[in-house]
């Protein structure tokens, strides 16, 4: 071990002592691996992500130390999840697949972890879905739905598992594979799950993604209101599903024409992603933009193209200047601007819009062309 390594260890060591030393008093009991493990956890349920990868790394240092594979594979899963609600999926795919691999390498694992690894294959699929590698989180998905099947058919995860599997289907629009796993996830849910469980919400929000793909707002409407019912009972104000749910409704409300509603959802959804999690994120961006579009509407235009120009170089930031979704901000405030009568600045938007629209389209032939 170098000089470095040694030193990171004694820096741990002492973290561990400022995040945990007063606990052990209070709560009567020694801090055990899995005792830090829980509090780490419980640091992520309240969004203190800096606390809860400090726990998770020295309960994990803990477990490898003492020979637990199957509880390190374990933390590895939860240190995955810190990771990817900060936008770092590399870091926990990596952590996702290391963990899979120790329970496939134990005596039976699969069978006698199956739950466990169910849960990490489908936090794996996730991750490749929210990278773009589609094929890849479906087959992950079914594998984890597949392992389900075999060795745990009446465990409650299963619910999530098909839910996941339904919104991946709808996102490459094919919604009939969509509403099968969506329905059954749902059927499950309602069979096996108390009238407030958070597991109904996924299923309820990923059913309303669905119709919101094919533009039935009002059965949108009622699942997201049914899923915003539970969330408000059952999860803290600013867990990130329940903003989730909010900025969802403010979408379906906008399409609605219910303009106020959506306003004010759009509003609190904002609010807690900017104070609660990272002020600048992709999903605070979309609320912004969605919000500017309604304000559009209710003709509040200075407060929409103040909002405008604040999210489009975030946007830009965080997605790169020559991307369709930059491309399409640029379309929109342009066309905001042109109701306020500032043609000019509308037509300079419109004429960068255009350049990325055709270096895009390039970039495509080309591509297509290579193929070849």
């Amino acid at each position: 071990m170098n000089a470095n390594a040694g030193w990171r260890r004694s820096t741990c060591l002492l973290m561990l002592i400022v995040f945990f030393g007063m606990l052990k008093t209070s709560l009567g009991q020694d801090l055990t691996a899995e005792n830090m493990r829980r509090l780490a956890r419980q640091a992520f349920d309240e969004g203190r992500y800096s606390d809860a990868e400090r726990g998770l790394r020295l309960a994990l240092e803990l477990f490898v130390k003492d020979a637990s594979a199957f509880e390190a594979a374990q933390t590895l899963g939860d240190l995955s999840g810190v990771f990817a609600a900060r936008a770092r999926y590399s870091e926990a795919e990596q952590l996702l697949s290391r963990a899979v691999s120790m329970i496939e390498t134990m005596p039976h694992g699969l069978q006698a972890h199956a739950s466990e690894t169910s849960r990490l294959l489908d936090n794996l699929a996730a991750v490749y879905q929210l990278t773009g590698r589609l094929q890849l989180a479906e087959s992950t998905f079914n594998r984890a739905l597949r392992l389900l099947e075999e060795y745990k058919p009446i465990d409650p995860h299963m619910v999530v598992v098909l839910s996941n599997l339904g919104t991946l289907y709808v996102q490459i629009r094919k919604y009939k594979e969509a509403t099968k796993y969506l329905m059954k996830a749902l059927d499950l849910a309602e069979k096996r799950l108390a009238v407030d469980h958070p597991d109904f919400l996924p299923v309820l929000t990923n059913l309303a993604a669905l119709y919101e793909r094919q533009k039935k707002w009002a059965r949108a409407e009622s699942h997201l209101i049914r899923a915003a019912a539970i969330a408000e009972r059952s999860l803290r104000p600013d867990h990130p599903e329940s903003v989730g749910i909010l900025h969802h409704l403010g979408v379906v409300h906008y399409r609605q024409g219910k303009l106020q509603e959506a306003q004010m959802e759009l509003r609190r959804a904002l609010d807690i992603q900017q104070t609660a999690f990272a002020p600048e994120s992709v999903r605070s961006v979309s609320t912004s933009l969605t919000l500017a579009k309604v304000l559009t509407a209710q003709r509040r235009y200075e407060e929409a193209r103040i909002l405008y120009s604040d999210v489009l170089p975030v946007q830009e930031r965080l997605l790169g200047p020559k991307t369709p979704e930059v491309a399409t901000t640029l379309e929109d405030f342009a066309k905001l601007l042109h109701t306020m009568r500032t043609h000019k600045s509308a037509d300079e938007l419109e004429a960068r819009a255009k350049r990325i629209r055709a270096e895009l389209a390039y970039t495509r032939s080309v591509k297509d062309s290579q193929q070849w």
